[in-house]
């Protein structure tokens, strides 16, 4: 399986473990190809070339010539979304398959800017916070009435996505408008929906002990169920991955679906400045 690494800088967390998870969960002997746009900008981690060593990745000198060798396709940068319309304009005129990490653009205007471009070139690809395929999120996906999705991380821009993508997963699309009271740290929003549903939205910064969760109600007087994501949702988000890879006409999350994600991210920023008040997304 010849896979390539497209990344900002590859000693973070994400490329440090797709190549072992994806080995586990494929069963293959994995080709990795990789190219890094810098060495990381912080002290103490491997440079590009120590962590090719380490990985047994071949180092190329452009995305263009990992696109060229490898079958298929990530471009990570999972801190850096600014890079990733960029990158997408280097990988997507080869058409391979190519999983885009999240979070997937800076805004929903960026975003549509990359499926556009991916749509007109016919590049089969998808984007996605590992906690939609979170195991136990899996038997409600689409099914509440009600949901209240919780959790953080020690970055707001960098960890919103998880807890938005969790309520997106699990209540579909048709988010209208959003209210958000607390800042940064402490947020709390709330979402109104085309047909009448609402779901929440709790993010907290830094807070030890904190996993994401969710509590589910399915309606129509069923019970509700408090969900955490405690099985392996990076390993079920990777074989979702390889599936795509092996089938790419088999896209495990639509664009519409990605599109839903940023738009509420969108609006949660934007609200910030406005709490109390409903906001249009």
């Amino acid at each position: 399986m010849k896979v390539g690494f497209i990344d900002y800088y590859l000693n973070e967390y994400h490329a440090d473990h797709y190549p072992e998870w994806l080995r586990e969960v494929t069963g293959e002997d994995i080709e990795l190809y990789a190219w890094a746009e810098s060495d990381p900008p912080f002290p103490g981690r491997l440079t590009t070339k120590e962590w090719c060593e380490i990985h047994s990745a071949d180092e190329l000198s452009s995305p263009e010539e990992v696109c060229e060798k490898a079958d298929y396709i990530f471009v990570l940068a999972p801190d850096d979304p600014e890079k990733h319309f960029g990158y997408a304009k280097r990988v997507f005129p080869f058409g391979k398959p190519v999983f885009v990490d999240k979070t997937f653009a800076t805004d929903a205007g960026d975003a549509m800017r990359i499926i556009s471009l991916g749509e007109r070139l016919g590049t089969p690809f998808f984007s996605s916070s590992s906690l939609r395929f979170a195991p136990e999120f899996a038997p409600f996906a689409r099914k509440a009435e009600f949901v209240l999705a919780c959790g953080g991380g020690d970055r707001f821009l960098i960890e919103l996505i998880h807890p938005i993508e969790i309520c997106a997963c699990l209540m579909g699309r048709g988010a209208e408008r959003i209210l958000t009271n607390g800042d940064r740290e402490h947020l709390s929003a709330m979402l109104e929906y085309s047909d009448g549903r609402r779901a929440a939205i709790n993010f907290t910064l830094n807070c030890r002990g904190l996993d994401y969760s969710a509590v589910v109600c399915p309606g129509g007087g069923r019970q509700a169920e408090a969900l955490h994501a405690r099985q392996h949702f990076f390993k079920a988000m990777m074989k979702a991955v390889a599936d795509f890879f092996a089938d790419p006409s088999s896209v495990p999350v639509s664009h519409e679906d990605t599109l839903e994600g940023m738009r509420i991210r969108d609006g949660v920023i934007r609200s910030l400045g406005r709490p109390g008040e409903w906001t249009d997304l």
